[in-house]
C-alpha cells in the first residue's frame, strides 16, 4: 500500500510565501522550508520539480497579490493615481514582497519588467487623457509616471520618507498631473 501524501503543494506555496514575507525570497531553500513544514526535502521536489519552480509559484502568488492591491485601490476615476495608491499599499503592506520583486530583483529583471509593463497597461488602457496622443508621448507619459509611482514607493518601503496615505494621494495626483501636461516629445 502506498504511503499517503502528507505535505501537499498548497502547503509547501503558502508556506514558502510566508517565508518571504518575513525574510525575503533568499530565505527559500529546500532545508529550510522542509525544516518549517516538519518533513523531508522529498515532498517540495517531488511537488515543484525543483527550487527554481518553486520560486516561480511564489512568483506568480506574488503578483496576484500586486494585481489584487492594484485593482481594489478604486479611489479616483483617475486609473493612474488608483495604480499608484495600489503600489503604495503594496510596497508598505507587504515590504519584504515588495522588496523582492522590485528592490532586490530577485525574479530576474526580465520577468519583472514584463509583468509591470502588463499592469500598467491594462490599467491605462481606457485611460482618456492618453487616448489621443501620439505613441512617443504615450511613451514619455508611462515611463515618467513609473519612475515617479516606483520612486515613491520605494522611499516608502526603505522608510526613507514616512508619509499618510493622504500624503501620498496629494503628491500622486500632483506629480501625475505634472506627467499628462509635461513637454510634448517632439521628433
Amino acid at each position: 500500500m502506498a504511503r499517503k501524501k502528507r505535505i501537499k503543494a498548497e502547503q509547501i506555496l503558502d508556506k514558502a510565501y510566508e517565508m518571504v514575507l518575513t525574510d525575503g525570497l533568499k530565505s527559500i531553500t529546500a532545508r529550510k522550508l522542509a525544516t518549517e513544514l516538519d518533513c523531508s526535502t522529498q515532498p517540495i521536489y517531488l511537488e515543484f520539480g525543483s527550487m527554481d519552480h518553486l520560486k516561480n509559484a511564489v512568483l506568480e502568488e506574488a503578483k496576484a497579490r500586486l494585481i489584487w492591491y492594484v485593482s481594489e485601490e478604486q479611489r479616483t476615476d483617475n486609473p493612474l493615481v488608483n495604480l499608484g495608491m495600489g503600489y503604495m499599499r503594496f510596497a508598505t503592506i507587504e515590504p519584504q514582497l515588495y522588496r523582492a520583486l522590485f528592490i532586490d530583483n530577485h525574479f530576474g529583471e526580465d520577468k519583472t519588467k514584463s509583468f509591470v509593463s502588463q499592469l500598467a497597461t491594462q490599467a491605462l488602457r481606457k485611460y482618456e487623457p492618453l487616448m489621443n496622443k501620439p505613441e512617443a508621448e504615450r511613451k514619455r507619459i508611462s515611463v515618467e509616471t513609473g519612475v515617479i509611482i516606483a520612486g515613491i514607493a520605494t522611499l516608502l518601503n526603505t522608510s526613507l520618507v514616512s508619509l499618510s496615505e493622504d500624503e501620498v494621494y496629494a503628491l500622486l495626483t500632483r506629480m501625475l498631473k505634472r506627467c499628462l501636461e509635461g513637454e510634448p516629445v517632439t521628433n
